[in-house]
């Protein structure tokens, strides 16, 4: 069980799976993204898109303040 939730954890392992998320959303979307902001028409795809960025820059965030945290030692 620890090793799921280390896995789980992982900002490399977060930022991927964000990453993917938000390439497939944008695919899903591509074509009519512009036209579904203007007209309100939003569905599920869009929803993946903003899970897939906020998942990336939490992941970024993870990252950084590791690496912010080595620095310091």
């Amino acid at each position: 069980m620890k090793y799921i939730k280390k896995f789980v954890e992982s900002p490399s392992v977060n930022i991927i799976i964000g990453i993917i998320l938000l390439l497939t959303g944008l695919s899903e979307a591509w074509e009519t993204l512009s036209e579904d902001i203007m007209n309100g028409n939003f569905g599920a795809h869009h929803g993946v898109i903003i899970f897939g960025l906020f998942k990336v820059l939490e992941s970024l965030s993870d990252m950084f303040e590791g690496l912010e945290h080595l620095t310091k030692e």
